[in-house]
């Protein structure tokens, strides 16, 4: 049975493989979610790799009210500029990404110690924008915390033990900067293409076949209904393997020209890169048989590649999901195919120890799934109910 599954699986794998226009398809089709995180990562990487070690340039309007400010601010470091004349629309046109504007008698209200308005204009919908108010407004607390604390001090207050507490911020994450966020990214997609990659070749063999008048012929031939599918299956895993290779291999390519820096290259290193492909192999699995499942009750080649089209969202839809809600991993989540391997993928990408229990829950609950569709498509073979579609 082997042997003539492998002819099978020879024939189809070269079929396909002739198919010039589906094969250039296939092989470009993974290659659309690096490319657009690569974009992505590159226009954020611009304003956050890197920033905290660059010197901050500050547009201020009115600097020459506010000297003792201008003057604090430079000795940090600040790169102090004169603002445009429409300071506000230069920042909601997007000219400059942040600005502070000093009221006329700012340094007449700081020098008789009373309180001194400033105002910190922005344009929230830009990243950069966001990125920029956060060093603004720390430094502009830090001079407020430091002529606060020299006021007190005039008048024999320790102001340091008025304050009830004392903040240490500590980042626990590896990562160190805001495009972080989009290597969490990868495994929705990842999860969207393994669903994809040998989609088309289960649909051609199946309802493909059925419409051309080729499987009624094929089902005569003294060849085991088992050996078909095993042919067919084998085929079409090859076919997403090649798919999950390509993607990965992109994802490399993105991470290390995008300009995330040196946590997202380490992230998919080769051996992460292997670690993925040896845990989401029994996925694979599940995905083409569950393919092929669809691709076989259905009628025509239409209907199979409306219902397999819309098939990846389901698995997808939870990785998005994590992107922005961590999730505490207990081990009856390991028992669900692809929510499973979406939860170890992420682990894999923020340099998080693995379980191994958890592996091989999430290994061996998503083999049996697959074996069991796997065995409901060599049932639809064998019902001659198959040549019509059910």
């Amino acid at each position: 049975m082997w042997r003539r599954a492998g002819v099978v699986f020879s024939k189809e794998v070269m079929d396909n493989a002739r198919d010039r226009r589906s094969l250039l398809i296939a092989l470009i089709y993974p290659l659309l979610g690096p490319l657009l995180l690569g974009l992505m990562l590159a226009a954020v990487g611009k304003v956050t790799v890197g920033d905290g070690e660059q010197a901050l340039t500050l547009h201020v309007e009115g600097a020459e009210h506010g000297k003792v400010l201008v003057d604090w601010l430079t000795g940090k470091g600040v790169n102090v500029i004169d603002a445009p004349e429409d300071t506000k629309s230069a920042v909601r046109n997007g000219d400059l990404d942040v600005a502070v504007i000093i009221s006329p008698g700012f340094s007449d209200l700081v020098k008789a110690e009373k309180t001194a308005p400033v105002s910190v204009v922005i344009n929230s919908s830009r990243l950069s924008g966001l990125v920029a108010i956060n060093r603004v407004v720390s430094l502009l607390g830090e001079f407020n915390t430091e002529i606060w604390g020299e006021r007190l001090a005039e008048r024999g207050v320790d102001f340091r033990g008025l304050q009830p507490i004392s903040i240490d911020n500590v980042n626990v994450t590896s990562g160190g900067h805001i495009a972080d966020i989009l290597l969490f990214m990868v495994p929705p997609l990842f999860i969207f293409n393994l669903f994809m990659g040998g989609a088309y070749l289960a649909i051609d063999t199946t309802s493909g076949e059925r419409e051309r008048g080729s499987l009624e012929p094929l089902l005569i031939n003294p060849v085991e209904r088992s050996a078909l599918v095993l042919g067919k299956f084998m085929a079409a895993l090859f076919y997403t393997g090649v798919a999950v290779v390509v993607q990965m291999t992109a994802f490399k390519v993105a991470f290390s020209l995008g300009g995330g820096g040196e946590g997202f290259s380490q992230s998919l290193s080769i051996t992460n890169m292997a670690a993925i492909l040896i845990i989401t192999l029994p996925l694979m699995m599940a995905a083409v048989s569950v393919q092929f499942v669809i691709a076989t009750v259905t009628r025509s080649f239409k209907e199979a590649q409306t219902y397999l089209g819309l098939l990846p969202l389901i698995p997808a839809l939870p990785g998005m999901v994590l992107v922005f809600a961590a999730v505490k991993i207990n081990i009856w989540m390991m028992l669900v195919p692809a929510y499973s391997q979406t939860l170890l993928f992420g682990q894999i990408l923020r340099g998080e120890s693995l379980s191994s229990l958890h592996i091989a829950i999430s290994m061996g609950s998503t083999l049996l799934i697959a074996m069991a569709l796997f065995l409901i498509t060599i049932r639809l073979y064998e019902r001659e109910e198959l040549i019509f579609g059910s």
